[in-house]
C-alpha cells in the first residue's frame, strides 16, 4: 500500500479516537470498523495497525453497553498480539487488561481478578511498581476486589494506589482523584461514612478546581457527598446538597438525563427520611414516570423509583396501593434479573411485608418461605 493510503487511514483512525473523547461512541465505532476493514485488506488481519483498529472497536463496544461483544473482540486482539508482538508487549498487556475490565462489566469478577493479577505481575516486572500503566492496573484490581466482597483488601490497595499516583502524577491529577474516589467508596462499603464523606468532599473540591465545577466527575463526587450525608442521618444537609445538584445537573445535562434523575431520586429518599412522605411520594412518582419514558419500564433505575413510590405509600398507610407497586417491581425484576437474584428476593420480601400489614398472614408466611428456599438454593449454588 502507498504511504498516502496509510497516512489517510491513520488520519481516520485519529478522527475515531477524537469522536470517542467527545463521548460519541457509536460514531467512533463506525469509523473504527471501516478503518479496520481497509487495514485488514491492505495489511493483513494480524498487522499491528489492523489490531489497533480492532482494539478501538472493542473499546467502543464496551462503552455502548455491548460488553459480551467487546469481550470477544478483546480476546481475539489479545491472542493475535501475543502471537505477533509477544506476551509481554505493552499492547498485548493493554488488550488483556481491557479483557478483565469487560469481564467485570459482565459480573464475572473472579475471572476479572485472575486476569488483572496476571497482567499486574507482568507490568510490575517490566516497568516497575510506579509506572502509570502499573498503577492503572492496580486501581482496576482494587475496584474489582470490592465487587468480590473483599472490602478491606480493596480499601488498602486503593489507598496505596492513591498515594503512589499523588507522588507520581500529582495530588490534583484526574487519575489520582479517581483512585481517591474509589478509596471513599470502599470506606462507605466498610461503614466508615464520616471518613467517606470527608474524602468525597475533598475529591469534589479538587475536581472543581482541576476540571471545573460543571464537569461530570465533579458532579458525581458531589452526588456521593449527598449519599454519605444521608447515611450519617444528616438528611436536611443532604436535601440542600441535592437541590443545588439537581439545578446544576439540569442546567448542564437537561432535566431527563439519567444523572439529573438520580439526583432527584436522592432528594426523594431524604424527604422520606425526614418524614415528609407526601412530598417524597410526589417526587418519586415524577422521577419514575420520566425514567419510564426515557429508560423504559423494566430498566433497573425505573424499578428502583417504582419501589420508592411503594415505600412512600406504605408509610402513608396506603398498603393496598403499595402492594400493587411492590408486585409490579417484583414481577419486572424476576423477568429481567431472574427469580433468585438478590434484588428480586428483596422485592418479594417487600411484598410479604405488605401482605402482613394488610392482615393477610397466611399469604405473607408462604411468600417468606419461598424467598427463604430460593436464598438457600442460591447460596448452595442450586445444589438443593
Amino acid at each position: 500500500p502507498s504511504p498516502e493510503a496509510l497516512a489517510a487511514l491513520a488520519g481516520r483512525h485519529n478522527a475515531g479516537l477524537s469522536l470517542g473523547r467527545l463521548g460519541r461512541w457509536a460514531e467512533a465505532g463506525e469509523v473504527h470498523r471501516a478503518v479496520a476493514a481497509e487495514r485488514t485488506h491492505l495489511l493483513g488481519p494480524d498487522h499491528p495497525d489492523s489490531l489497533a483498529s480492532r482494539y478501538e472497536i472493542a473499546f467502543t463496544l464496551s462503552r455502548t453497553g455491548r460488553a459480551a461483544d467487546a469481550l470477544r473482540e478483546y480476546t481475539e486482539v489479545a491472542a493475535a498480539r501475543e502471537q505477533v508482538l509477544g506476551a509481554d508487549h505493552p499492547d498485548t498487556l493493554a488488550a488483556r487488561q481491557e479483557t478483565a475490565y469487560v469481564l467485570g462489566q459482565l459480573g464475572r469478577h473472579f475471572d476479572a481478578h485472575q486476569v488483572y493479577t496476571a497482567v499486574l505481575a507482568a507490568r510490575q516486572r517490566l516497568t516497575g511498581p510506579d509506572h502509570p500503566d502499573t498503577l492503572r492496573c492496580r486501581h482496576n484490581l482494587a475496584f474489582n476486589l470490592s465487587r468480590l466482597g473483599r472490602l478491606e483488601d480493596s480499601y488498602r490497595m486503593a489507598h496505596d494506589v492513591a498515594a503512589a499516583r499523588a507522588r507520581v502524577l500529582g495530588p490534583q491529577h484526574p487519575d489520582t482523584l479517581v483512585t481517591r474516589y474509589e478509596v471513599a467508596y470502599a470506606l462507605g462499603q466498610l461503614g466508615r461514612w464520616e471518613e467517606a464523606l470527608q474524602t468525597y468532599r475533598e475529591v469534589a473540591d479538587a475536581r472543581a478546581g482541576a476540571l471545573g465545577p460543571d464537569h461530570p466527575d465533579t458532579l458525581a463526587a458531589r452526588y456521593e457527598v449527598g449519599i454519605s450525608l444521608g447515611r450519617l442521618g444528616r438528611s436536611a444537609d443532604a436535601l440542600t446538597l441535592y437541590r443545588a445538584l439537581i439545578d446544576d445537573r439540569t442546567r448542564v445535562q437537561g432535566p431527563a438525563h439519567p444523572e439529573s434523575l438520580r439526583a432527584r431520586h436522592g432528594l426523594g429518599v431524604n424527604l422520606g427520611r425526614l418524614g415528609r412522605w407526601e412530598e417524597a411520594l410526589a417526587e418519586s412518582r415524577d422521577v419514575c414516570a420520566i425514567r419510564e419514558r426515557v429508560l423504559g419500564t423494566d430498566h433497573l433505575d425505573t424499578l428502583v423509583s417504582r419501589r420508592e413510590v411503594a415505600v412512600s405509600l406504605g408509610w402513608l398507610g396506603r398498603w393496598a396501593d403499595a402492594l400493587t407497586e411492590y408486585r409490579r417491581v417484583a414481577a419486572a425484576r424476576e423477568r429481567v434479573l431472574g427469580s433468585d437474584h438478590p434484588d428480586t428476593l428483596a422485592s418479594r420480601n417487600d411484598e410479604a411485608h405488605c401482605l402482613e400489614q394488610l392482615g393477610r398472614e397466611a399469604e405473607a408466611v408462604e411468600l417468606y418461605r419461598r424467598v427463604a428456599v430460593l436464598r438457600q438454593q442460591r447460596a448452595s449454588g442450586g445444589r438443593l
